[in-house]
């Protein structure tokens, strides 16, 4: 989730709790205790937005100065160029006519660029957003934090007090059972010796026990690795089947073949692996330029198990058009943008890769709307699982 989503989510939250507030304190009166809590939770909602709406402001401010430098960029070079900040770097590099009035300036836009991340429609959105804030922070403040500040202190000292209270009546029955106890302990010396006996055989078949359960977890585990491993060759062997089988009969026939073979698992799988492959076709034809949607490792235990295992999965993505990447074959700087560039050498991805727009626009186009397609045609059989499932 990006910075802005988490924001806007925790404001919405903050205006949630604030409008709840307003309510609970509408009959007027002493506060009561639901407006007490809300008010606890709103303010330290607020401080936890707080940080986050300052970063914001920061960067807003930023893109604000950074824009009046390059304006007056604009006035000190010939032509007021669109791009001011790279046409006063090519005449500073130059040591051309005026270079060191624009020096100061290109080094302030320099250290402002690193600052001033987002963009001009972004920067409205953050405005809007932390105008949403700076209201609810000032009903909060102003209007709530007066009325309920001494009565939340209250309740606190209240508990505290009670809480002390609680805390001595338990140190006095505790020690008043230390007491029973000693005088138990002093009753009991003659049995001692029968009950260390008796505690004894209870350890040892408990150690029993205990080693007949490890034993039997060890088998069960042995099993399950063994399972798994079976499973593991059933997977490549399905892999490398599907791989000849995309290689006779195309890609559409393909996908058609795999979703036959995910019916004919039971509907609880079946619609399971329907949801996560709309779900997987959805986002990507939602945002295709989103590169983290169309690379996925094989070996995530996350996708194995949604998934990776299941009858006909394989096929049908290599037919939408995944490819198997390794490692070197993915694009350059393609795992570190995702975090991953640590990991096995023989890690194995499915990516799809996606035409460039920009250079091969009809051809992106054509990849596209099949990827719509496909996602829109998963949509309706999840409906039709669904409906199954629902009787």
């Amino acid at each position: 989730m990006t910075e802005f989503r988490r924001a806007s989510s925790a404001v919405e939250a903050l205006e949630r709790l604030v409008t709840e507030l307003a309510g609970a304190l509408a009959a007027g009166g002493e506060p009561s205790a639901e407006a007490r809590e809300k008010f606890v939770e709103a303010s330290s909602k607020l401080k936890e937005v707080l940080p986050v709406a300052d970063k914001m402001r920061r960067k807003c401010e930023a893109r604000a100065e950074l824009e009046a430098i390059k304006a007056q960029l604009r006035e000190k070079l010939p032509g007021a160029p669109e791009e001011a900040v790279k046409v006063a770097q090519e005449l500073v590099d130059a040591e051309g006519e005026g270079c060191d009035t624009l020096m100061p300036l290109l080094s302030k836009a320099h250290e402002l660029e690193s600052v001033a991340t987002y963009g001009a429609k972004m920067v409205e959105k953050v405005l809007d957003l932390l105008q949403r804030f700076d209201v609810a922070s000032s009903h909060l403040e102003s209007e709530f934090a007066p009325k309920l500040v001494d009565a939340v202190a209250a309740a606190s000292a209240a508990d505290e007090a009670r809480r002390t209270e609680e805390a001595r009546v338990a140190a006095e029955a505790a020690a008043e059972a230390q007491r029973k106890a000693a005088e138990e302990d002093k009753k009991a010396v003659a049995g001692l010796l029968a009950e260390n006996e008796q505690r004894l055989q209870e350890q040892r078949a408990k150690q029993e026990a205990e080693e007949r359960q490890r034993l039997e977890e060890e088998e069960k585990r042995r099993q399950a690795e063994a399972a798994l491993q079976a499973e593991e060759d059933a997977l490549i062997r399905a892999e490398q089947e599907g791989e000849m089988r995309l290689a006779e009969i195309g890609p559409d026939p393909a996908c058609g073949e795999a979703l036959a073979a995910m019916l004919a698992a039971p509907v609880g799988p079946y619609r399971a692996a329907v949801e996560g492959l709309h779900g997987m076709l959805g986002g990507i034809a939602a945002e295709p330029e989103d590169v983290r949607l169309r690379v996925v490792r094989v070996a995530n235990e996350g996708f194995q198990q949604q998934l990776g295992r299941r009858p006909g999965v394989w096929l049908f993505l290599r037919g939408v058009g995944f490819e198997v990447c390794s490692r070197e074959s993915l694009p350059s700087g393609l795992l570190a943008s995702l975090g991953l560039s640590s990991g096995n050498a023989s890690d194995r991805f499915l990516y799809l890769r996606e035409p460039n727009m920009m250079e091969a626009y009809e051809e992106w186009l054509t990849w596209h709307e099949r990827i719509k397609g496909v996602a829109g045609f998963l949509h309706g059989l999840e409906r039709l699982a669904f409906q199954r499932t629902a009787h």
